[in-house]
């Protein structure tokens, strides 16, 4: 154990022992009479204190850590002040309140990280739209996350959202939910007594109208303090009292359940909203100018040891819509040689300019934060596959960018027509980086599904297939362009869109699944236990056709022994 949490911890194995068996036994004599598991998993482990972790490491033949170090510590906001005074900081606010941080704190995470090989789970799930978790990669992740390029381009003409009466919020809906990131500027807005009235009752508008417009999009608020929670809370009971059909949608939204899960309206503030998620944040940033008009660099929790943290956490909640409502812009902020005031400023200036349609400005903050991982300009293609595409692509008078994506995983080629605001085809090529991804499942399988998810028409162009067959290539792509579908014949040119099948057989008890796909010449079946990783297979052929003909004799078998098609 001491091998694990490290000799700094401060760790004192005998203690533990009269807790568990009561005698002067030593710790090797101990663990055979104890209850053993194979396997202790410890989820969320950033907020897990060593010796909370202690009691079920001695139980333990195997251990595995999951947690994110970017992600709150252990937090001691609301227990007893058991601690030594030295070992804790009192601060007070603009308002006399006393607010305990433990700047000693550390996590168990963040031992075992130190003591045991890692592996970091580079693939973001959650965002549906890159520009969510953009800023977060940039700012906390070194640029590492892999997030999938978005489909869909900004709205031409749209402007900053400048809010004068907090009335304003219902009919402003429509303007949220035409951008994933939103900045809301409430120009009346005050900071006093460690709340935002305005912004609490503009939020209460903002959810009355996504209530009403009846998305079906889960709402989750965020403030940055537990008084602004509280302030929110009562703006949406204000205005449930004022308006009957308010309050039938708010109080059917407070319990709203899907497949047994509660995903109703959720009201949380910084220090309890890790592991939350939903379809819509609205974020109240609440701080602002005191009622002299003055505003002081007080921001709380976010000034102190690990407050960037707590941003992160608060940044990367949302699935689809983020709304930033704001009663200051982020050159107010002047205390950026703060950590977590710096990090404010900096998403401030991200999300404005964002919610502006400033791409490039947005683009300068990422690059500023994180030069290395992050470029404001696409460099000219090196590949002559993809050189000659684009070539081919506009002499036919389409727009076509490349290398398209915020992360290490990008769309080698997107293509749309000139008055359009979304990609009508992806196209990935097989460039060098491609084959140095020796994950067969995850470059020709995982990936182009990834994108098909998120709303794009993916196909891929083997090299081989281009100097062979360029003209047929070209035709296949243009009728992916028009919609048409290519024919069967034709598919080892476009693989990974021509030839993916997932299926699933829940004939007995434990449900099995099977999948197979094609690229090229290359053949892959996956299939086990539905829930499991399954085993995989790799088959070549002599060529493509052949590939194409023994994938479809195999899903047929399939579909004859019960097996039915699934869309992922």
């Amino acid at each position: 154990i001491r091998d694990l949490v490290g000799s700094d911890s401060g760790l004192v194995l005998h203690d533990l022992k009269p807790v568990w068996l009561m005698s002067p036994l030593s710790v090797s004599d101990a663990l055979p009479l104890a209850t053993l598991f194979d396997v202790v998993i410890f989820d969320e482990a950033s907020q897990v204190t060593v010796e909370e972790a202690v009691p079920a490491l001695f139980r333990a033949k195997q251990v595995l850590v999951v947690g994110d170090e970017m992600q709150l510590p252990p937090s001691r906001f609301f227990a007893a002040k058991a601690i030594d005074e030295e070992e804790q900081l009192l601060l007070e606010d603009a308002t006399g309140q006393e607010v305990e941080y433990d700047l000693s704190s550390n996590s168990f995470l963040n031992h075992a990280a130190r003591n045991l090989p890692s592996t970091m789970l580079g693939w973001h799930y959650r965002s549906r739209s890159e520009s969510l978790i953009s800023f977060s990669n940039a700012a906390f992740y070194q640029g590492r996350l892999l997030t999938v390029p978005e489909v869909a381009l900004p709205l031409p003409g749209i402007s900053a959202i400048a809010v004068r009466t907090p009335d304003e919020g219902f009919g402003n809906i429509a303007r949220l939910l035409e951008r994933p990131v939103s900045f809301h500027f409430l120009e009346t807005g005050i900071y006093e007594q460690r709340r935002n009235s305005a912004e609490a009752d503009y939020i209460a508008q903002l959810v009355f109208g996504l209530l009403a417009e009846e998305t079906g999009d889960s709402i989750g608020i965020i403030a940055f303090s537990e008084a602004q929670q509280t302030q929110i809370e009562q703006a949406l009971q204000r205005l449930a009292y004022e308006q009957d059909d308010f309050r039938q949608l708010l109080e059917a939204e407070w319990e709203r359940e899907e497949d047994g899960q509660f995903v109703g309206l959720l009201v949380k503030n910084l220090e309890n909203i890790q592991g939350d998620e939903r379809d819509v944040i609205i974020l109240s940033v609440c701080y602002g100018n005191g009622p002299n008009g003055k505003m002081m660099m007080n921001f709380g929790p976010i000034n102190q040891n690990g407050g960037e943290r707590r941003l992160n956490v608060a940044f990367s909640r949302s699935k689809k819509h983020m709304a930033i409502v704001s009663s200051i812009h982020h050159h107010a902020i002047t205390n950026d040689y703060n950590d977590g005031a710096r990090a404010l400023k900096n998403y401030l200036r991200y999300a404005e300019a964002l919610s502006a349609d400033d791409l490039p400005t947005a683009r300068r903050v990422l690059w500023e934060i994180k030069p290395a991982e992050n470029t404001s300009a696409r460099t000219a293609p090196s590949h002559i596959v993809i050189t000659q595409l684009t070539g081919k692509l506009r002499q036919r008078d389409y727009k076509v960018d490349h290398d398209v994506g915020q992360s290490g995983f990008r769309c080698d080629l997107a293509i749309r027509s000139s008055d359009e605001h979304q990609y009508r085809l992806g196209i990935l090529v097989d460039t060098e980086s491609y084959y140095q991804n020796d994950n067969i499942l995850e470059r020709d399988v995982l990936r182009p599904r990834l994108l098909r998810n998120f709303g794009w028409n993916v196909v891929m162009v083997l090299t081989k297939d281009w100097f062979e067959s360029a003209d047929v290539v070209m035709q296949a792509i243009e009728r992916q362009l028009t919609g048409a579908s290519a024919p069967a014949s034709e598919i080892s040119l476009l693989p990974n869109d021509g030839w993916n099948r997932y299926l699933e057989s829940t004939g007995d008890s434990a449900g099995k699944f099977w999948e197979i796909s094609v690229a090229g010449n290359q053949q892959t079946t996956r299939f086990g236990r539905i829930g499991s990783e399954g085993q995989t297979k790799l088959k070549s052929y002599a060529d493509a056709q052949a590939a194409e003909r023994g994938a479809r004799q195999l899903l047929d078998e399939k579909v004859a022994k019960g097996y039915v098609e699934v869309t992922l």
